[in-house]
């Protein structure tokens, strides 16, 4: 007489319902899945009365809706930019490739701008390449800005901190050193469009109304700061971009200055007469710190 098979373990069950529902190729290929690598068939786990299916199809599909309403809610004006198929066919395959891991749906996102750049096709020749391929770079760099102004509002700010010290220009030339920092709450973007101004028009678009059309090419540096629970998104100058980029790595203001001088071709002095009249207002802004200063 055939032993009865026992009740698989609650590990095993949430193994097997976490692989039907987020397999890539959707709900046969996770039950194919689940069986090879857990040996348990969907007759095992769901009971059924006779001669009815299993509604495991609805709950699957119900988790790719709910997860790409959360994408549609984190990427507002590119859902609206793409429009809605071909934005929840980008979705649901980026669902499937990379499943949700974490337990805030704040990662969710993450990625799902580098997925759309490994997307693009390979560029064709011809003279009108150039253009096409930046058309392709448009929704891309939405994409990266939208994720950026998302983890600048959860980012750690500098509401709590009141030991901020501010140092002024006429410091900084009289021989006040000061170590800089980026707070964790500034995010760093430079783009092949002026995506500011765009951006700012889409969102205020009403839903029945066409987006404006995509600027013209222009590259842009724009830096996303959070002050007293508030972002503000901030054209800069090249060699400001480039300042606070190095500054990520190094926290000597000489340093980062000549990396900057480097990248812009500006002349090293001009650049530090620039910067101590700039490091105020950029402190202001929340876009540095400084940690301590002592005497040259």
């Amino acid at each position: 007489m055939n032993q009865p098979l026992p009740d698989p373990l609650l590990s095993q069950l949430q193994n097997w319902f976490l692989t039907v529902m987020t397999a890539p190729g959707g709900l046969a290929r996770g039950l194919s899945l689940a069986q090879e690598h857990l040996g348990l068939a969907e007759s095992a786990v769901i009971k059924t009365a006779p001669g009815k299916q299993s509604r495991m199809h609805i709950y699957a599909h119900g988790y790719i809706l709910r997860l790409q309403e959360c994408l549609q809610a984190d990427f507002p004006v590119l859902h609206r930019l793409m429009g809605n198929d071909l934005f929840n066919f980008f979705a649901h395959n980026y669902i499937w490739r990379h499943p949700s891991r974490a337990p805030s749906l704040y990662d969710l996102g993450a990625g799902f701008a580098d997925f759309l750049q490994q997307s693009q096709p390979t560029s064709t020749d011809g003279e009108n390449a150039g253009e096409a391929d930046l058309l392709l770079q448009f929704p891309i760099e939405v994409a990266r800005l939208e994720r950026a102004f998302t983890e600048v509002i959860r980012a750690l700010g500098l509401e709590q901190d009141r030991n901020i010290k501010t140092h002024h220009a006429f410091d900084l030339l009289m021989g006040v050193h000061a170590n800089i920092h980026i707070p964790a709450c500034v995010r760093l973007l430079k783009t092949s469009f002026p995506l500011l101004a765009y951006w700012e028009q889409a969102k205020h678009t009403p839903a029945d109304q066409d987006l404006p059309a995509p600027p013209d090419p222009e590259t842009s540096y724009l830096a996303f700061t959070r002050q007293h629970y508030r972002v503000q998104l901030i054209n800069l100058l090249p060699w400001q971009y480039h300042f606070l980029q190095a500054a990520y790595h190094n926290s000597d203001l000489h340093q980062c200055a000549v990396q900057a001088s480097q990248e812009t071709g500006l002349g090293i002095q001009a650049l530090l007469a620039d910067i101590c009249l700039w490091q105020p207002q950029a402190q202001a802004l929340g876009l540095l710190t400084t940690e301590k200063m002592t005497l040259i």
